[in-house]
Formats: structure tokens, C-alpha cells, sequence
């Protein structure tokens, strides 16, 4: 969505390009050649807060402390494109983006495209109060094209329906080459500026997945439902919901190592693992804030209103397997999926907590958190998504036979 409010024809003009997670220069649509030229001042904000707008909850330490250094990182990738970063910690974002149009002057804005009420609203906010700014809104790296897909198929209700649109009409789009629309600048001024003893994060990130898909994408689907264990997940959760590597960018290494390596089940489920990550995504830009509301995207009726997240920390847990997964999701920040999903039932069905407290709870506590992903798979277990079952309770002991019958995952974290 473009609005533009002056014409400013081919002159130089200062943009401010507004970032949260998208910390790369690979395929980053907030970089792209159209939106500027090489006569253009870039500066980016990097906006990093503790406190999410859409509720007044705060993120994990751990997920705080390395969204500053993936930005910090990032933004020496574009001191070496002679492109300014701009790092503001705890601000309010509206306050933020103000404060750089006025030091810098601004003339067009490049923001993220709104979901959310919270995200209207700074949009708006603008809007009035810089009538003359150019406000571009642009989609993250998305896999599909979301808007066109709304349109023309509107929300499918089941990811099977989704999944066999998206196959059927091969809708994945191809990852873009921003890091060589970026070679329209000169090389860095700005050598002396640059942090020291920062790690190419998002380097690092695409070289691990590369290394693990080579020697273990093979047997993904064998290992993705186990509890623990080394390299039975690609671990690209985090990477991902910090947009250090591009979903678009991972889908076609794996279309490429199909054809030139090897195609499996295991293979075709991990870019089936994307496609559920789209859909969510899909999720949230067909029901915007809805997706925190009690009551879920359904406007069920009956759902517990006791949505207190420190509720969760002082309940005494009493099953061996529950009290593993709270232990390392406290200690570590991070669970596989499939503790994500045990422990989710169990909060809703057992202990009868409001789901919307413990996808807070997750919130408070996961490194790899993921706004969409989080609050989509917390109502599709609560049954107030889009589970065609209408909930998922887990039996425990059956779990526990399939996923740690021999107690080892409890053990470690008990």
C-alpha cells in the first residue's frame, strides 16, 4: 500500500526505513531497489523494546538481550553499505520514528504493513501529523503473496486447504537479491563506526542451516516430534522469528537440494513445517488484533477469564513430564514443538487456564517467540482457531510412552 502525499521526482530525499525483526540484508523487502536511489540518505531504525504494544507484557531476557546484538549485528552489515542504523531501546515506537523525521528531516517513511490496532494507529498518528511525509507500507518476506491470496480465495479455515492451494498453484515466491540492490551505494564511510567483536549473525544463521541440511534433513521427520536430543530439529525457530534468515530464502535451498541431493518425506516436511508457519501468518492479517482477544478467532463462548500470567508461575506443578518442560522452557528459553504442545493442553484441559495466559506465559519466557505462530497455536489447541477438531487434549501417559519412555528428557530437567 502506498500513500503518497508530494512529489518528489528524482531529488534527494532522507528515508527512514522502520525495522523490528527483520534483521538481514539477504531478501529483506524493506530494502529493495525500487524504494530508493543511490542519491538517497538511508538511515534505518532499529527498534528493539522489552514491552510489546499490543498488551503491556514483556519478552524474555534472553529474547531481549539477543534481539540487541542480531540488530547490533546487523546494523554493521549496513555501515558497509554506507547505509546509517539507528538503535532505540525501549521507546515508544510512534516517539521513536517522531524524534528521527525530526533530526533527520525525513521525507518517506518505510514501515512494516499494519496488523494490528496498535499498528493502525501509529500509521494514522503520521498520517496527521506529517502530511507531507511519504508513508510506503511494505509486507515482510512472506512466502506467498498474502494480500492477493485474501483476495482471491479469502481465509481458507484449514491449513489443508491452504496447503493444497499453495501446492496446487505454486504460490511460494522466490527470495529477491536485496543485498545486491544495496551495491548501488558506495562502500562504507562509516569503517570506524562499526561495533568490533560482533558475529555476522545473520552469516552464521544461513551456514548453520546449510550445514544441517546437508547431513541431517534427511531424517528430519524421524526426529522432529522427539522431546530433546542434538540436531533433531533444524533449529531455524530462532533465527526466523528474529528474521535473520528469510523463510522464502530457506524454501528455495531446500527446492534445490531436492533436485540436486535428495527428496524425501523428510525433505517435502520441513518446507510443510513453512507452510504452517505462512498460514499463521495468513491468520493474523485476515483477523488482526482478534488473535488476542479471550474468545479467539471464533468468538467462542465459555473460556476461563483468568488471564494472569504470574497465575502459571505460582501453580504447583505435579506431573513429572509438565515440570520438565516448565523447567527448560524457564532455564532455557527455548521447547521443541512438541513440548509446546503437550504443555498447552495440559494448561488448558487439566488446570483449566484461559489459553490467552499461557500464550503470555510462552510470550514472557521463549527465546524464539514468535508473535503469529505463538497466539495462532495456542487458540488451534484451546479450540478457538482454526483446529477442525475443535481442541487438542494430549494424554499424558501416552505422551510420555511415545516421547520419553525411558524417562531421559525427565530426568535432565527435573
Amino acid at each position: 500500500m502506498f500513500i503518497v502525499a508530494k512529489n518528489v521526482g528524482e531529488i534527494r530525499i532522507n528515508i527512514l526505513i522502520v525495522i523490528n525483526n527483520d534483521y538481514r540484508i539477504d531478501d529483506n523487502p524493506f530494502l529493495s531497489d525500487n524504494l530508493f536511489n543511490n542519491e538517497d540518505s538511508l538511515s534505518v531504525l532499529l527498534w528493539i523494546k522489552k514491552y510489546d504494544d499490543n498488551k503491556f507484557d514483556r519478552i524474555s531476557y534472553k529474547r531481549f538481550q539477543l534481539k540487541k546484538y542480531c540488530a547490533i549485528s546487523f546494523g554493521n552489515n549496513l555501515l558497509d553499505k554506507n547505509i546509517s542504523p539507528v538503535y532505540r531501546v525501549n521507546d515508544c515506537l510512534l516517539e521513536a520514528i517522531k524524534s528521527e523525521i525530526k533530526r533527520r528531516d525525513i521525507d518517506k517513511i518505510i514501515v512494516k504493513n499494519p496488523r494490528y490496532e496498535s499498528e493502525f494507529k501509529i500509521i494514522d498518528n503520521l498520517r496527521l501529523n506529517y502530511p507531507n511525509l511519504i508513508i510506503i507500507t511494505k509486507p515482510s518476506a512472506n512466502l506467498i503473496d498474502q494480500e492477493s491470496f485474501i483476495n482471491k480465495y479469502g481465509f481458507p479455515k484449514s491449513f489443508t486447504k491452504f496447503r493444497k492451494i499453495v501446492e496446487k498453484n505454486n504460490y511460494v515466491l522466490n527470495p529477491i537479491n536485496t543485498r545486491r540492490n544495496l551495491n548501488i551505494f558506495e562502500k562504507s564511510e562509516y569503517a570506524e563506526s562499526k561495533i568490533k567483536q560482533i558475529y555476522d549473525i545473520e552469516k552464521f544463521s544461513l551456514k548453520s542451516f546449510i550445514v544441517y541440511m546437508k547431513k541431517f534433513l534427511p531424517t528430519y521427520k524421524n526426529t522432529r516430534d522427539q522431546l530433546h536430543g542434538n540436531n533433531i530439529s533444524s533449529q531455524l525457530s530462532i533465527p526466523l522469528s528474529l528474521g535473520l534468515v528469510s523463510p522464502r530464502r530457506i524454501f528455495h535451498f531446500i527446492n534445490v537440494f531436492e533436485k540436486k541431493v535428495i527428496s524425501n518425506q523428510s525433505t517435502y516436511w520441513l518446507k510443510f513445517e513453512l507452510l504452517w508457519r505462512e498460514y499463521f501468518k495468513l491468520l493474523s492479517l485476515s483477523y488482526g488484533s482478534k488473535i488476542f482477544s479471550r474468545n479467539g478467532i471464533l468468538d467462542t463462548s465459555n473460556i476461563p477469564d483468568n488471564d494472569e500470567v504470574d497465575s502459571i508461575k505460582n501453580i504447583k506443578l505435579e506431573d513429572d513430564l509438565i515440570k520438565s518442560i516448565n523447567n527448560q522452557l524457564i532455564q532455557s528459553g527455548f521447547i521443541s514443538n512438541r513440548a509446546r504442545q503437550i504443555f498447552a493442553s495440559y494448561l488448558i484441559y487439566n488446570l483449566n487456564i484461559d489459553w490467552l495466559s499461557g500464550a503470555y506465559y510462552f510470550k514472557n519466557n521463549l527465546i524464539d517467540y514468535d508473535t503469529e505462530n505463538n497466539f495462532s497455536n495456542w487458540m488451534y489447541i484451546a479450540g478457538v482457531g482454526t483446529d477442525p477438531r475443535g481442541g487438542r487434549l494430549f494424554n499424558l501417559d501416552k505422551q510420555k510412552s511415545l516421547y520419553d519412555s525411558n524417562s531421559e528428557y525427565r530426568k535432565k530437567w527435573l
